[in-house]
């Protein structure tokens, strides 16, 4: 499945191309984009790039997780963003690594620890809190 068929998101704000991985705790992610995204500029991803690849990575492995259970793609908020952490901006062609892991779950509540890595490099890292609305 592709992990745009499991995202609310559609063109030109779609910022996760497939899931490497998703065990239901761990999603990891993979992106490329290039010049003509909507969120890059002067060759760059933005931050509000960076953190809305999460938050879509998030939503793949909350979406892998459900439809592997046979249920509905279910729709998700952010609730906050802790401690941002931004150090590089990804180039234009590079690959961006996304790693989500939920380290607390209260009903419909996530909290996860993210982080991007661009060849091997961490790009940025935060806290996020997820609603989910099953």
């Amino acid at each position: 499945m592709k992990a745009v068929e499991l995202i609310p998101q559609r063109a030109p704000f779609v910022l996760v191309d497939e899931i490497i991985e998703c065990d239901g705790i761990r999603t990891l992610t993979g992106f490329s984009f290039d010049t003509s995204h909507i969120l890059c500029r002067e060759g760059k991803l933005m931050e509000a790039g960076l953190i809305e690849n999460i938050a879509q990575s998030a939503a793949a492995g909350a979406g892998y997780h459900f439809v592997s259970k046979g249920l509905p793609v279910p729709i998700g908020f952010i609730g906050s963003v802790d401690k941002f952490r931004l150090y590089f901006l990804p180039k234009s062609g590079e690959e961006l690594i996304t790693e989500v892991i939920i380290t607390n779950k209260v009903m419909n509540v996530s909290i996860a620890g993210c982080k991007i890595t661009v060849n091997g490099t961490l790009c940025a890292e935060c806290q996020m809190k997820i609603f989910i609305v099953e």
